[in-house]
């Protein structure tokens, strides 16, 4: 490694604090620092409709709708912050999204687009009250 690249390999690591950096080397184009990391397709929020607390324990499922394929997503936090993320990690499209739990009535949101980014896809913020 020359010299010049030697330099501007470790300004990238100490810049991103040891991750890969898309200024670095990625796809978004000079003088963009993107993170090395995937962005999730979706951000959901699922609460009672009659209390306002967040519901943990629900099924979220996203429906890609070119290809009818489906992604669980995941759940993150505590009984008072949780949040289900995932779906198809850096993928653009059209989607569906369906909520499920028993003891409630499952509600889907129908033509969700997700785009690409200057880095990475802009994650659809989604909130359900069942």
């Amino acid at each position: 490694m020359r010299s010049t690249s030697l330099r501007f390999w470790l300004f990238c690591v100490a810049l991103s604090g040891g991750a890969s950096l898309s200024a670095c080397g990625g796809d978004g184009g000079p003088g963009t620092a993107c993170p090395a990391i995937a962005a999730a397709n979706f951000n959901v929020t699922v609460t009672d409709k009659t209390t306002g607390k967040r519901i943990c324990d629900a099924k979220v499922e996203a429906t890609d709708t070119a290809n009818m394929e489906k992604a669980t997503l995941d759940v993150f936090g505590d009984a008072s912050s949780c949040g289900y993320s995932g779906g198809f990690y850096e993928r653009p499209g059209t989607f569906t999204v369906t909520v499920s739990k028993a003891g409630y009535t499952s509600q889907t949101q129908m033509g969700i687009k997700v785009t690409k980014g200057v880095c990475n896809v802009m994650s659809a913020q989604l909130a359900f009250s069942l």
